[in-house]
C-alpha cells in the first residue's frame, strides 16, 4: 500500500505546478464563501452553503483557502491525497471480493492481494482519471468516490461477517447507508449510485449466499428498501416531473432524445478511452463530439447502441459463469446511469469516468493475470499486465507535465480537438491574457487570439464566448471593435442560450465603460443587455442577473436614478430569494435618497438572510443609511 502511493504521487507531482481552469473559477474563485478566513463553525457554513449543492465538498475548498489561500498547487495536493486515498480504499474492496470468490483465507490471500494491487495501481494511474486529481473543481466527484468506496468497503466487511457475528455484519452494512452515502451525496449527487453499487456486489459476487435463511431474507429485505423501493420512487418522481428535466435543454445545443443517442456513441469513447488510451483521446473539453439527432445520423449511433445492448446482454448472462466479467461491466453501465443518460449535462467529460473504470479494468487484469492453475504462459501475462500499467504511468505522467503550465495545456489541448469551440476559446483566451499582461508581441498575440477566437464563432452558432473574446483582446490591445461583431453578438444573445460566463464578460464590460476604458458607443452594453433579456427561453435567474447588470450600467455610466431603481426592482421581483439583489437595491435607494423604502428593504432584507452570511454588508448598509437620516 505504500508503494501504492509513493508510485502514484511520483506519476502526478509535476502537475501540483499548474493553475485553476475552466470550472474552478466559477465554483471555487467566485464563491465569496469559500474564502475562509477563520477556523469557526459559522465560516465553515458559509463555505458548505456558498452554492446550493456539494456543501462537503465546498467545506473542503474553505479549509484548503483557510490554510493557503488559493494557492493551486495545494488544492490539487489534496487532491491528490484524495486519489491516493481511493486507491488504498479501492485496492482493499478489490482484495475482499477475490478473497471471498477465490475462498482464499485474508491472511494468505497472495493471488487476491497481488489482483488487487495490479488493478488498483492501474487505476490510479490511468490517464482518464488525471481530471479527477488536477481538475481542482472535480474534488466534488473524487471525494463523492472516496465515501462511496468507504461505503462499499463497509458493506462487504459487514458482508463476510454475517454468518459469523450477524450484529456487527448488520451494523456495518448499515453504516453503508446511513453514514456513507449522505457523505458522497453532499460531496457530489451521483454518490447516489452507491446502493446500487451495493446491489450489484451482492448480485455478481455474493449472490445472496448465507447460511441462515434469516440473514438471506435481511438481504432481500435490505435491497428492497435501500434499492429497489427508492429506485421505484426516483422512476416516479422522473415521470411526474417530466417537464422539470425537459426544461434542463433550453440552454442546450440538443434536446433529450439527441443526448441519448448520442450518449450511446460517447459511452464506446469511454470504452476505448479506458482500454485503448491513446494521448489525442483525451483533453479537458470533448466539446467536439457531433451529435447524433437520429438513429442513421450520425451511422455510428445504430452499431453503438446494438453493441451497448449486446455488452448490458452479456453482464447479465454472465453472473453465474463469469461473476468478474458480470460485476464489472454492470458497475460501469451503473457508474454512467445519471451523467451519460437523460439529465441535461454536456455531452462528455473524461472525469464522469472515475469509478466506472474500475469496471473495465477490474476484469481486464482479472482474465490476463489469474489463469487458474499456475502454466508456462504465467510470465508472461505478469510481464504484459506490468507493460500495460507502466504505459498508463507514461501517459499519466506526461500529460500531468501538461497540466503543469496553463498555457501548455490549452495550446496542446486544442492541437487535440482543432474542432472543440471551447478548445479554440481558451487558446485565444491564453493569448488574449498575454496582452493583458503587456507580454511578447502585441500585434502576434492579437492575430492569434482573433484567430482563435473567430474559430470559436465559426464552429458553433449558439457560442457567444469568442465573439466576447474578440472584443476583450481589442480593448487589451488598442484596436477597433468590429461592429459586426456587436451586431452578431446582439443576434446570438436574442436567440440562442445563454453562456454563464457571458454573465461575467458583460459585468467586466459594464465596468471597462465605468472606468472610461472602453467607449460606451462602440459597446452598446444596454442593447446587448435587452437582447439576452428579450430570448424567448431565457431563466429566471439569468434575467434577474441581467437586470442587475443592467441597473449597475444605470448606477455607474448613465448616472440615472430612475432607471438604476427601475432595473434593481426587476431584479428583485423575478428573484427574490437572491440577496445580493436585495442588497443592491438597497444600496441603490440609499444613493437616490429614498430612505424610507432603503429602510423597508434593508429590514426585509435583514430577516431572510437567516444563514447569516450577509451580515458584514448588511452592517454596512445600514450605517450608510443611518448618516444619511442624520443628514
Amino acid at each position: 500500500m505504500v508503494l501504492l502511493a509513493a508510485f502514484t504521487l511520483l506519476i502526478y507531482f509535476p502537475g501540483l505546478g499548474g493553475g485553476f481552469v475552466f470550472d474552478d473559477f466559477s465554483n471555487i474563485l467566485q464563491q465569496p464563501g469559500v474564502a475562509m478566513h477563520e477556523f469557526s463553525w459559522d465560516s465553515i457554513r458559509n463555505a458548505a452553503l456558498s452554492m446550493n449543492y456539494r456543501p462537503i465538498a465546498l467545506a473542503s475548498f474553505g479549509l484548503n483557502h483557510l490554510a493557503t489561500g488559493f494557492d493551486p498547487y495545494y488544492f490539487k495536493a489534496v487532491n491528490l491525497v484524495i486519489h491516493i486515498i481511493n486507491t488504498l480504499l479501492l485496492f482493499t474492496v478489490i482484495r475482499l471480493l477475490l478473497s471471498y470468490l477465490l475462498g482464499e483465507e485474508i491472511a494468505e490471500g497472495k493471488k487476491s492481494t497481488l489482483m488487487a494491487a495490479a488493478v488498483s495501481l492501474a487505476w490510479a494511474l490511468h490517464p482518464v482519471n488525471l481530471t479527477n486529481v488536477l481538475y481542482i473543481v472535480q474534488r466534488m466527484n473524487s471525494l463523492s468516490a472516496l465515501f462511496v468506496l468507504a461505503g462499499m468497503l463497509s458493506y462487504i466487511k459487514g458482508r463476510t461477517s454475517l454468518d459469523a457475528t450477524p450484529l456487527k455484519g448488520w451494523l456495518l452494512m448499515a453504516a453503508s447507508i446511513f453514514i456513507f452515502l449522505p457523505l458522497a451525496w453532499y460531496s457530489k449527487e451521483n454518490g447516489a449510485l452507491l446502493p446500487l453499487f451495493l446491489f450489484i456486489v451482492e448480485l455478481t459476487i455474493f449472490r445472496f449466499s448465507c447460511f441462515e435463511s434469516r440473514q438471506r431474507k435481511g438481504l432481500y429485505l435490505f435491497h428492497t428498501l435501500f434499492v429497489l423501493l427508492p429506485s421505484l420512487l426516483a422512476l416516479i418522481y422522473i415521470l411526474q416531473h417530466a417537464g422539470m428535466f425537459q426544461a434542463g435543454y433550453d440552454n442546450r445545443h440538443f434536446n433529450m432524445m439527441e443526448r441519448l443517442l448520442t450518449e450511446s456513441r460517447v459511452m464506446w469513447l469511454y470504452i476505448r478511452m479506458i482500454l485503448l488510451p491513446i494521448p489525442s483521446a483525451f483533453g479537458l473539453f470533448h466539446d467536439d463530439i457531433a451529435v447524433s439527432i437520429s438513429l442513421t445520423e450520425p451511422a455510428s449511433t445504430i452499431p453503438a447502441l446494438v453493441g451497448l445492448i449486446g455488452l448490458f446482454t452479456i453482464a447479465v448472462i454472465s453472473i453465474k459463469r463469469a461473476p468478474i466479467l458480470a460485476f464489472g461491466l454492470l458497475f460501469f453501465f451503473a457508474g454512467h446511469l445519471m451523467e451519460s443518460t437523460f439529465i441535461a449535462l454536456e455531452l462528455a467529460f473524461e472525469h464522469r469516468n472515475y469509478l466506472p473504470s474500475i469496471g473495465l479494468l477490474l476484469p481486464l487484469f482479472y482474465y490476463l493475470g489469474y489463469g487458474g492453475e499456475p502454466s508456462k504462459y504465467t510470465r508472461m501475462r505478469i510481464a504484459l499486465m506490468v507493460i500495460i500499467i507502466l504505459l498508463f504511468a507514461m501517459q499519466t505522467h506526461l500529460r500531468a507535465q501538461t497540466w503543469s503550465n496553463n498555457v501548455l495545456l490549452y495550446l496542446t489541448n486544442v492541437q487535440f480537438h482543432p474542432n472543440s469551440p471551447r478548445a479554440n476559446y481558451e487558446a485565444g483566451k491564453i493569448f488574449g491574457q498575454l496582452l493583458e499582461r503587456g507580454q511578447g508581441n502585441p500585434q502576434v498575440n492579437y492575430q492569434q487570439a482573433i484567430k482563435y477566437f473567430e474559430r470559436t464563432t465559426a464552429l458553433r452558432n449558439n457560442t457567444t464566448s469568442g465573439l466576447f473574446g474578440s472584443i476583450l483582446a481589442s480593448i487589451d490591445s488598442g484596436y477597433a471593435i468590429k461592429p459586426e461583431w456587436i451586431d452578431e453578438l446582439a443576434h446570438r444573445l436574442a436567440n440562442q442560450p445563454l453562456e454563464q460566463v457571458n454573465l461575467l464578460w458583460l459585468d467586466k464590460l459594464t465596468e471597462c465603460v465605468s472606468k472610461g476604458k472602453c467607449h460606451k458607443e462602440d459597446l452598446q452594453l444596454p442593447r446587448l443587455l435587452t437582447a439576452a433579456i428579450g430570448y424567448e427561453n431565457v431563466t429566471n435567474k439569468n434575467k434577474s442577473i441581467l437586470y442587475a447588470i443592467l441597473a449597475k450600467y444605470a448606477y455607474k455610466v448613465e448616472k440615472n436614478s430612475e432607471m438604476v431603481i427601475k432595473m434593481a426592482s426587476k431584479a428583485v421581483s423575478i428573484m427574490p430569494s437572491n440577496l445580493n439583489h436585495q442588497l443592491s437595491l438597497v444600496k441603490y435607494l440609499i444613493w437616490s435618497g429614498d430612505l424610507i423604502e432603503a429602510k423597508k428593504a434593508l429590514e426585509a432584507t435583514a430577516r431572510t438572510d437567516i444563514n447569516g452570511q450577509h451580515t458584514a454588508e448588511i452592517a454596512r448598509l445600514k450605517k450608510a443609511l443611518e448618516m444619511k437620516l442624520k443628514r
